[in-house]
């Protein structure tokens, strides 16, 4: 009992603090109303709207001019909760400032989620396990960068929420009593509606729970708890649809929303009910029960013809709105949208990446035997063919990289359905088995096209390498159990194993890049120099009706530090005018044209950087409309400047660049 309290504590307490120490190791280096990356100026901005008014306007007139940023269309609860935590800390604690909540937020959240993990995994799996997941958890590159003080992105709050999304759900199968069932599939159902409204990418954190469901599916022949998956789907998609116009009639990023998100688990519920239906009501219940199994592949595979061929119908769309599954000009400029390369894994993970890979392989192997080699063959070409995507590539080429990997996709769907068919025995744990599994197939598949996903398959790799320490010491200390104290043995065993892999540099060490993940992998920005006093200057001396042109990284920046307003910025609205800014502007070469767009656009400023060659704006014809206002000293070399714009009377707004859409 004292070791099984002590163990507890150790995961509640010591592992999730010490995650949070590492992560706030940069505040004395981050300057005061800055933070580590430009989607966290974003929430900021949107919290500090929310704050004033209580809730955000229709339209955000001071970005994206003239027509404004449609905030119907984005899922904003993150800055909400940003917003009404300040109210909720400050009232208490009155010298807190909302960009303290923002700053410390990400941690917290982070923090929280781990917690929750640890717990499940320690009431499911032993202490044993939870420990070592969080030990990882709590060091691992790859889980910091994203969620480190000062980041101040919504990553760590939806990886917290998806985290208690699926564990919720998981702990609601386990139970037997019905209360405690109802309970926890509402609290799942219910932070699955938080989720939605949080991040349009929540729909993988559901997929992950409909896999668990699908999974219950085929390897069952009545329905089994059809009530209270019934209730965890009546308790979000309804909620969605009604609250978020994004749902009920999304455009851009927005535009299959319902349909990668409320419209799975309504499919899967629909040919519950049916199969239901077919054993219990048609007139062919007797035939219908004698091939009841046959009857649950039919259904799966119909469906999965089903959804492959909206997505077949539908794949011209996903090119300017989905990413990754088509990445357009624009998105491949994004660098956290690049393909990761090998350095990044080792990076990021040392050797817990390939651990956890074959830890998942191994768990597949053990549990189901022979028949388990359906699923495992295809997870090694799924590894081999993401992890090393680019030595195959320059091996083979990137087409034949790509074929390969999307056939490791297709017999992984198949080895699943296929096991789960024929499987002929109940492993314990076999449900959160499938979670894990799910969990890293999603995440890392997202990962192979857009290295920002990695932050989420931490928990995966975490867990599936606890899982390969926990039986290496198993079966080592059973095969020398009569010379050495078991304790002894599988302490040491669990001491050398976390050591090498955690310090040890041919192992991986990825212990020893913590505290450089935690304080310099994601710079502070604008941080120290020109760009922060220009960005004072414009506070100082531009009024707030400013309307400012400069690169789309730069327009929440500009809204909060600068204070003025913006028709460009990295929420990527409306894509066609970053494409018009950067071809009229940017890369400017007739300024007669670079003026009508901004006029069209209503801007009074102009910033640029000094890799921004001005010549072009200041030709003989139009040199007067460009003055410059900033810097007032050596303005000919200063990295970025700033020009008030003069518009000649002949110089009058085009509709054309207002299109927001390429003609196709």
């Amino acid at each position: 009992m004292e070791i099984r309290t002590l163990g507890t504590f150790i995961i509640l307490i010591i592992i999730p603090f010490t995650a949070f120490l590492i992560r706030i190791q940069r505040v004395p280096n981050i300057p005061e109303g800055q933070f580590a990356g430009n989607d966290a100026y974003f929430y900021y901005w949107q919290g500090n709207i929310i704050s004033e008014a209580g809730q955000l306007p229709d339209r955000d007139m001071r970005r994206w001019l003239p027509l404004g940023r449609d905030n119907r269309q984005t899922l904003n609860l993150y800055s909400y909760v940003l917003a009404y935590t300040h109210k909720a800390v400050s009232w208490a604690f009155s010298e807190i400032s909302l960009y303290q909540v923002a700053l410390y937020t990400p941690p917290i959240c982070f923090c929280i989620g781990l917690g929750v993990i640890c717990l499940f995994l320690s009431q499911t799996f032993g202490l044993l396990s939870a420990c070592i997941s969080g030990i990882f958890l709590a060091t691992l590159p790859g889980s910091i960068v994203r969620s480190t003080v000062g980041f101040s992105d919504r990553d760590s709050w939806c990886l917290m929420l998806g985290i208690l999304a699926v564990v919720t759900y998981l702990v609601s199968l386990q139970t037997e009593h019905r209360y405690k069932q109802i309970f926890w599939t509402l609290v799942s159902g219910s932070t699955v509606f938080l989720g939605g409204i949080s991040w349009e990418g929540f729909g993988v954190f559901i997929s992950i729970i409909l896999c668990v469901e699908i999974w219950r599916f085929l390897t069952s022949n009545t329905e089994d708890k059809l009530g209270l998956y019934l209730l965890w789907v009546c308790t979000f998609v309804p909620t969605l649809y009604m609250i978020s116009p994004a749902y009920r009639s999304g455009y851009g990023f927005a535009k299959h929303l319902a349909a990668f998100v409320l419209v799975p688990p309504l499919f899967l519920l629909a040919i519950r009910i049916l199969r239901h239906l077919l054993l219990t009501r048609s007139p062919w219940v007797v035939p219908m029960r004698t091939h009841a199994h046959s009857l649950v592949l039919g259904l799966t595979l119909a469906s999965i013809i089903l959804a492959l061929g909206y997505v077949f119908i539908q794949r011209n769309t996903f090119s300017d709105t989905t990413v990754p599954l088509g990445q357009n000009t624009l998105m491949q400029t994004v660098k956290e949208l690049e393909n990761p390369i090998l350095l990044f894994w080792l990076f990021r993970y040392g050797s817990v990446f390939i651990l956890g890979a074959l830890g998942s392989i191994m768990a597949v192997i053990l549990f189901w035997k022979i028949w388990g080699l359906l699923f495992a063959v295809p997870l090694i070409l799924f590894t081999l063919t993401s992890f090393y995507r680019t030595l195959l590539d320059t091996w083979s080429g990137a087409s034949i990289g790509n074929y390969l990997f999307a056939t490791s996709i297709v017999t992984c769907i198949l080895g699943f359905i296929l096991l789960a068919w024929r499987k002929e025995r109940t492993p314990k744990n076999e449900l959160s088995y499938i979670a894990f599994i799910t969990w890293f197939l999603f995440w890392v598949a997202l990962t192979r096209d857009a290295r920002r996903y990695d932050f989420f398959i931490g928990l995966s790799i975490a867990f599936f390498t606890a899982d390969l320490i926990c039986f290496l010491t198993n079966f080592y200390g059973n095969q020398i159990k009569q010379r050495v104290p078991q304790l002894i043995l599988k302490t040491a065993i669990i001491g050398i194993s976390l050591t090498t892999i955690l310090f040890w540099p041919p192992a991986g060490g990825h212990a020893t890049r913590t505290l450089f993940a935690a304080t310099k992998s994601a710079p502070i920005i604008p941080g120290q120099g020109e760009s922060s006093e220009m960005f004072e200057w414009m506070r100082t001396n531009l009024p707030r009706t400013a309307v400012v042109a400069a690169h789309w990284t730069y327009g929440s920046q500009l809204n909060v530090l600068g204070g003025v307003k913006t028709i460009i910025d990295q929420d990527h609205y409306l894509q066609h005018w970053i494409h018009l800014y950067n071809k009229h502007v940017h890369n400017a070469t007739d300024a007669r044209e670079a003026l009508v767009f901004l006029k069209t656009h209503n801007a009074t400023h102009l910033m640029l950087m000094q890799k921004q060659p001005p010549e072009v704006f200041l030709q003989a014809e139009h040199s007067n409309a460009f003055v410059p206002v900033y810097p007032t000293d050596n303005f000919e070399k200063a990295f970025v400047k700033v020009w008030e714009l003069h518009y000649p009377s002949d110089i009058q707004p085009n509709a054309k660049y207002l299109v927001t859409e390429a003609e196709k």
